[in-house]
Protein backbone atom coordinates (compact mmCIF):
# COMPACT_ATOMS: atom_id res chain seq x y z
CA UNK A 1 0.00 0.00 0.00
CA UNK A 2 2.88 1.74 0.99
CA UNK A 3 4.54 1.91 -2.50
CA UNK A 4 1.39 2.27 -4.62
CA UNK A 5 0.91 5.85 -2.45
CA UNK A 6 4.42 6.48 -3.30
CA UNK A 7 3.96 5.75 -7.19
CA UNK A 8 0.84 7.63 -7.17
CA UNK A 9 2.79 10.61 -5.45
CA UNK A 10 5.28 10.93 -7.77
CA UNK A 11 2.91 10.72 -10.97
CA UNK A 12 0.87 13.69 -9.47
CA UNK A 13 4.34 15.35 -9.15
CA UNK A 14 5.38 14.63 -12.79
CA UNK A 15 2.29 15.50 -14.00
CA UNK A 16 2.04 19.21 -12.30
CA UNK A 17 5.72 19.75 -13.28
CA UNK A 18 4.89 18.64 -17.17
CA UNK A 19 1.66 20.68 -16.99
CA UNK A 20 3.24 23.69 -15.39
CA UNK A 21 6.14 24.09 -17.90
CA UNK A 22 4.07 23.81 -21.16
CA UNK A 23 1.57 26.50 -20.95
CA UNK A 24 4.46 29.30 -19.49
CA UNK A 25 5.65 29.88 -23.09
CA UNK A 26 2.56 29.07 -25.14
CA UNK A 27 0.35 32.27 -23.20
CA UNK A 28 3.42 34.34 -24.19
CA UNK A 29 3.27 36.30 -27.38
CA UNK A 30 5.60 35.99 -29.98
CA UNK A 31 7.19 38.73 -31.52
CA UNK A 32 7.26 38.88 -35.22
CA UNK A 33 7.82 41.94 -37.55
CA UNK A 34 10.15 44.86 -37.86
CA UNK A 35 10.80 47.08 -34.60
CA UNK A 36 11.89 50.32 -34.27
CA UNK A 37 14.70 50.67 -31.66
CA UNK A 38 15.82 53.68 -29.45
CA UNK A 39 17.93 53.83 -26.80
CA UNK A 40 20.78 57.06 -24.84
CA UNK A 41 22.39 58.17 -28.60
CA UNK A 42 21.43 54.97 -30.71
CA UNK A 43 18.63 54.15 -32.89
CA UNK A 44 17.77 51.89 -35.70
CA UNK A 45 15.62 48.62 -36.44
CA UNK A 46 15.45 45.38 -35.62
CA UNK A 47 13.80 42.54 -37.65
CA UNK A 48 12.29 39.63 -35.47
CA UNK A 49 11.92 35.84 -37.22
CA UNK A 50 9.84 33.69 -34.74
CA UNK A 51 11.02 29.99 -35.03
CA UNK A 52 8.80 27.67 -32.56
CA UNK A 53 7.92 23.89 -32.42
CA UNK A 54 4.39 23.14 -31.75
CA UNK A 55 3.12 21.48 -28.78
CA UNK A 56 3.05 17.87 -29.00
CA UNK A 57 -0.24 15.76 -28.19
CA UNK A 58 -1.46 12.54 -29.71
CA UNK A 59 -1.70 13.95 -33.28
CA UNK A 60 -5.85 13.72 -33.05
CA UNK A 61 -6.11 17.60 -33.74
CA UNK A 62 -4.11 20.00 -35.02
CA UNK A 63 -1.48 21.56 -32.91
CA UNK A 64 -1.87 25.54 -32.26
CA UNK A 65 0.42 26.59 -29.18
CA UNK A 66 3.48 26.94 -29.36
CA UNK A 67 6.49 26.17 -27.31
CA UNK A 68 9.96 25.73 -27.70
CA UNK A 69 10.77 29.11 -29.51
CA UNK A 70 13.47 31.77 -30.21
CA UNK A 71 13.65 34.53 -32.27
CA UNK A 72 16.20 35.80 -34.41
CA UNK A 73 16.79 39.11 -34.37
CA UNK A 74 18.23 40.65 -37.20
CA UNK A 75 20.83 43.18 -36.76
CA UNK A 76 20.47 46.45 -38.68
CA UNK A 77 22.13 50.14 -38.55
CA UNK A 78 24.96 49.29 -36.06
CA UNK A 79 22.48 47.18 -33.81
CA UNK A 80 23.78 43.68 -32.89
CA UNK A 81 21.64 40.66 -33.32
CA UNK A 82 21.11 37.33 -32.28
CA UNK A 83 19.13 34.13 -31.27
CA UNK A 84 16.66 34.69 -28.50
CA UNK A 85 15.30 33.13 -26.06
CA UNK A 86 12.65 33.22 -23.23
CA UNK A 87 14.33 33.93 -20.06
CA UNK A 88 12.16 34.44 -17.15
CA UNK A 89 9.51 36.09 -18.97
CA UNK A 90 11.74 37.95 -21.36
CA UNK A 91 13.51 37.59 -24.45
CA UNK A 92 17.36 37.39 -24.45
CA UNK A 93 20.10 36.98 -26.45
CA UNK A 94 24.16 37.65 -25.79
CA UNK A 95 26.73 38.51 -28.59
CA UNK A 96 30.25 38.67 -27.51
CA UNK A 97 32.34 41.05 -29.10
CA UNK A 98 36.46 40.90 -29.17
CA UNK A 99 36.47 44.95 -30.05
CA UNK A 100 33.87 46.24 -27.93
CA UNK A 101 35.43 48.73 -25.92
CA UNK A 102 38.09 50.97 -27.32
CA UNK A 103 40.73 51.96 -24.65
CA UNK A 104 42.56 55.52 -24.38
CA UNK A 105 45.81 54.00 -26.25
CA UNK A 106 43.32 53.27 -29.04
CA UNK A 107 43.66 49.33 -28.75
CA UNK A 108 40.03 47.52 -27.95
CA UNK A 109 39.20 45.21 -25.46
CA UNK A 110 36.50 42.46 -25.32
CA UNK A 111 32.60 42.74 -24.10
CA UNK A 112 29.99 40.58 -23.95
CA UNK A 113 26.56 42.58 -24.26
CA UNK A 114 23.18 40.63 -23.05
CA UNK A 115 19.93 42.08 -24.59
CA UNK A 116 16.98 41.13 -22.73
CA UNK A 117 13.34 42.71 -24.03
CA UNK A 118 9.60 42.40 -24.46
CA UNK A 119 6.87 44.06 -27.18
CA UNK A 120 7.95 47.46 -25.62
CA UNK A 121 11.30 47.71 -23.78
CA UNK A 122 14.31 46.30 -22.93
CA UNK A 123 17.64 46.67 -21.15
CA UNK A 124 21.48 46.28 -23.18
CA UNK A 125 23.70 45.32 -20.40
CA UNK A 126 27.67 45.51 -22.02
CA UNK A 127 29.87 44.31 -19.64
CA UNK A 128 33.96 43.86 -19.52
CA UNK A 129 36.22 42.16 -17.69
CA UNK A 130 38.79 45.10 -16.66
CA UNK A 131 40.76 45.28 -19.93
CA UNK A 132 42.03 49.25 -20.42
CA UNK A 133 43.75 49.59 -17.01
CA UNK A 134 39.40 49.80 -16.02
CA UNK A 135 38.25 47.77 -13.10
CA UNK A 136 36.01 45.27 -14.35
CA UNK A 137 31.83 46.70 -14.88
CA UNK A 138 28.96 46.39 -16.24
CA UNK A 139 26.77 48.85 -17.83
CA UNK A 140 23.34 48.78 -18.30
CA UNK A 141 21.54 51.03 -20.70
CA UNK A 142 17.61 50.87 -21.44
CA UNK A 143 15.94 50.85 -24.65
CA UNK A 144 12.65 51.20 -26.33
CA UNK A 145 10.89 48.79 -29.23
CA UNK A 146 8.21 50.03 -30.90
CA UNK A 147 6.46 47.87 -33.75
CA UNK A 148 7.08 49.51 -37.23
CA UNK A 149 5.34 46.66 -39.77
CA UNK A 150 5.30 43.17 -40.74
CA UNK A 151 7.59 41.22 -42.14
CA UNK A 152 8.16 41.33 -46.09
CA UNK A 153 7.96 37.46 -46.03
CA UNK A 154 5.02 36.25 -43.86
CA UNK A 155 5.96 33.66 -41.72
CA UNK A 156 3.03 30.75 -41.00
CA UNK A 157 3.89 29.16 -37.93
CA UNK A 158 0.34 27.55 -36.80
CA UNK A 159 -1.30 25.83 -36.89
CA UNK A 160 0.66 22.45 -37.51
CA UNK A 161 -1.88 20.32 -39.71
CA UNK A 162 -1.55 16.82 -39.06
CA UNK A 163 -2.60 14.05 -41.86
CA UNK A 164 -5.18 11.62 -40.32
CA UNK A 165 -5.38 8.12 -39.09
CA UNK A 166 -3.09 6.85 -36.34
CA UNK A 167 0.56 7.49 -36.06
CA UNK A 168 0.84 10.74 -38.69
CA UNK A 169 3.15 13.29 -40.41
CA UNK A 170 2.63 16.97 -39.59
CA UNK A 171 3.29 20.05 -41.83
Amino acid sequence: MTMLRGLAAVAVLTGTAVGAAGPAQADTPVMEGVYNYVSEGQTGSWTLYPSCVPTVGDLRVNLELPVACQIHVGPSDGLTGGDARMVGGRWSFTTPKNDGMECPDGTFAPTVEVFTFDETSGTRSISHSGGCGMPPGIINIPFTLTYKEPLAIPVDRYPLICEPGGLRRCF
